[in-house]
């Protein structure tokens, strides 16, 4: 009976707020670094929802599909990866359990396989990747698989090639892309790409029509794109493009990227220059360069697209904000004018509300 009240009135609470915002934070156990907001699309407002205290530095985070879990890493020099449950009514996040193995070294992505039975976790400082196996109830279960690389490796992503069991592991320390099939728990190395030098290559997305993979490099201010064939064993280097005019000479690392598929644009943020870069995504899948807008604030290392790609919400870390850009018919992102204040944001995920 509780419940269903409480249900009743977050529904005239947010019966306009289209969208649920999961962010992640730099923070001490003692803050708020994990919070919850909606995003109102008629009156273009955030409010918060709820928040949860007890992790240091939620640098990222990661969603299940049903919205009912959400894992988070604390990015520490011995860090941690917990498992909070997401109530359907309330969206509050209460901690189930998490793990603080000594092999979690300075953690900085985390992810779920397809299935969502097994759990990724990046470590930038130990470089290394761990797998661990996940319960019935989705806590995290037993560590089932992990590799370490050799000294001066910086893992700092692992994204799966859609519609196969293949994943990229891109590593910016060493300026290389290692490819795995995953199975059964195992990460297995089948193909290890070594990229341009002193490129550092740190995000990437995948467009799975197009068979292409891009990554935004941190050093040189490139997106790199690949290729890959049908049986996804090998990828081919076939364009290097700078994410900035020719011209600009701010000092600018490349952090996040991300696609807008229905309308084939791709984007990326760019810490120093304190930009979105624009790109249209050609039938072929290569890229033109389209502009670059202002993400008013500094330090853009993180942003997110909401699932029908009207919005962009951009985390400023060194302004404490994050920001809503209203996505164009053009693909260019448009200051809405509004922003949020939150110390230090640096993760974002958006989702459309709970039925």
């Amino acid at each position: 009976m509780f419940e269903s009240v409480i249900k009743d009135v977050l529904k005239i609470f947010t019966k306009d707020d289209r969208f649920i915002v999961y962010t992640g934070r730099y923070g001490t156990e003692e803050e708020d670094a994990i919070q919850v907001l909606t995003f109102n699309t008629k009156t273009f407002s955030f409010k918060q929802l709820t928040s949860v205290k007890g992790i240091a530095n939620p640098s990222y985070l990661t969603v299940n599909k049903n919205q009912d879990t959400l894992y988070a890493i604390s990015e520490v020099k011995q860090g941690k990866v917990s498992c909070y449950h997401i109530d359907e009514n309330t969206y509050d996040l209460e901690e189930k359990n998490n793990r603080q193995d000594d092999e979690i070294v300075g953690p900085c992505y985390v992810a779920l396989d397809e299935s969502e039975r097994y759990l990724f976790v990046v470590n930038y400082g130990g470089g290394s990747i761990l797998v661990y196996q996940l319960a019935d109830d989705h806590t995290i279960a037993e560590l089932s698989d992990q590799h370490i690389y050799s000294s001066g490796s910086r893992p700092h992503t692992i994204l799966q090639i859609p519609n196969t069991d293949r994943y990229i592991v891109t590593d910016l320390g060493l300026d290389k892309i290692y490819l795995y099939t995953f199975t059964k728990g195992k990460l297995i190395l089948i193909n290890e790409i070594t990229t341009t030098a002193k490129a550092g290559p740190r995000h990437a997305a995948v467009h799975a029509k197009h068979r292409k993979i891009y990554i935004v490099n941190e050093f040189n201010s490139q997106i790199s794109v690949y290729s890959y064939d049908k049986t996804c064993s090998n990828i081919e280097l076939v364009q290097e493009i700078n994410v900035l005019n020719e011209g600009m000479e701010e000092k600018n690392f490349g952090a996040d990227i991300h696609i807008a598929h229905e309308k084939s644009f791709l984007y990326t943020s760019n810490r120093g220059h304190d930009s979105i870069s624009v790109f249209q995504i050609n039938h072929n899948g290569l890229l033109t360069y389209t502009d670059n807008v202002s993400t008013e604030g500094k330090w853009p290392r993180n942003f997110i697209i909401t699932p029908d790609e009207t919005v962009m919400f951009i985390a400023n870390q060194h302004t404490n904000s994050i920001v809503a850009m209203e996505i164009q018919a053009n693909g260019t992102p448009k200051y809405t004018g509004v922003k949020y204040s939150m110390n230090a944001p640096v993760c974002l995920k958006a989702f459309n509300l709970l039925p």
